[in-house]
């Protein structure tokens, strides 16, 4: 039988897949490997997100950081039996075995030591009145030996244009350097790690996914969000870990381990961030989330992290991180080459 017409149960599985593919978009790397999860688009409504932003990313940068959105983000308040985030309800199970909880930390690590991703998208800051400022942004994440390394490009609606270096080692100990408008990179003190990026909810510290290393992790449960059985995982930095969170909890998809929610208390305990993961997809074999909503209580409007494009192996290489500026220092098309 010709490839073009090969059938199962009386389907023809290449008009199948092709329209499968029109469906999903053009996203590259897409192939007939890239699962959508039902009920993730739109599921939980627009929710109250943990951290800046996020998820985690990192995606990891999504993944698990928004280097794993690839993403993640966030830090993270225990949440009550029965308590509601957004309008994501959450159901609390009793908690599981402590083993339990080694393993979900274990898996979410492992998750973000695979990081090599490269995406192009926008970050987009939404009013209270529903105006909407659109920065133009590239992300790169790559997992090294000795740290996690992720580079953000921000270029904002004046063409000015910002850089945020992130390293963050498996001891859970992250640095962060910044070049803002084209000047001179330079290492940024933590408490510089919560000023807004292109004016949106989101910090320098959401590009990272840093708690996952962090010295406590608690799991506080098993929880419904949406249409999800999800554990909740509240991690907390110690001692030679700096953070401007005082928790990160996050809630992850129980079959895929995907962050759906992440929550991040900072450490005066005056702003509680949320992030809800939207367009959460399988992409070369991971689990990555095409869209971020960040809020922050007491703040009206949200702040969106949206992938237009990318690749979630980018073969990237240490070069690609080296805090320096290109040779034309408005170009935000890379890493800095």
């Amino acid at each position: 039988m010709a490839k073009d017409s090969a059938s199962c149960c009386g389907v023809n599985l290449a008009a199948a897949r092709r329209v499968f593919l029109k469906f999903l978009g053009q996203w590259p790397g897409r192939s007939a490997g890239c699962e959508i999860v039902p009920g993730y688009e739109g599921e939980s409504g627009r929710c109250f997100l943990g951290s800046g932003a996020n998820r985690r990313l990192r995606w990891r940068v999504f993944s698990s950081s928004l280097a794993t959105i690839f993403v993640a983000m966030g830090a993270p308040v225990a949440v009550g039996q029965g308590q509601t985030v957004g309008q994501g309800q959450t159901v609390a199970k009793p908690a599981a075995p402590a083993k339990d909880a080694k393993a979900i930390v274990a898996a979410a690590r492992a998750r973000v030591e695979e990081t090599d991703v490269r995406a192009q998208g926008r970050l987009v800051e939404v009013a209270a009145n529903g105006t909407r400022t659109t920065s133009r942004l590239v992300l790169e994440s790559h997992a090294f030996p000795d740290a996690v390394r992720t580079l953000a490009i921000v270029t904002a609606p004046d063409h000015t244009v910002d850089r945020y270096w992130v390293t963050e080692d498996r001891e859970g100990h992250t640095t962060i350097a910044a070049s803002k408008a084209g000047g001179a990179p330079a290492r940024l003190a933590v408490e510089r790690w919560s000023d807004t990026v292109a004016g949106t909810v989101f910090y320098p510290e959401d590009f990272a996914n840093g708690q996952f290393f962090w010295a406590r992790q608690m799991l506080m449960g098993v929880e419904k969000y949406g249409a999800r059985e999800c554990n909740v995982l509240k991690s907390e930095p110690g001692p030679g870990q700096p953070s401007v969170y005082r928790s990160v909890t996050t809630w992850m998809d129980e079959k895929t381990g995907a962050p759906v929610l992440v929550q991040a208390v900072t450490r005066n305990g005056g702003t509680t961030k949320q992030f809800v993961f939207y367009g959460i997809e399988r992409i070369g074999g991971l689990w990555l989330s095409r869209q971020i909503e960040a809020t922050e209580n007491g703040k009206p409007g949200s702040s969106l992290l949206i992938v237009d494009h990318g690749s979630p192996h980018a073969h990237l290489q240490r070069k690609d991180f080296e805090e320096r500026l290109p040779a034309a220092s408005g170009n935000a098309q890379g890493s800095g080459q």
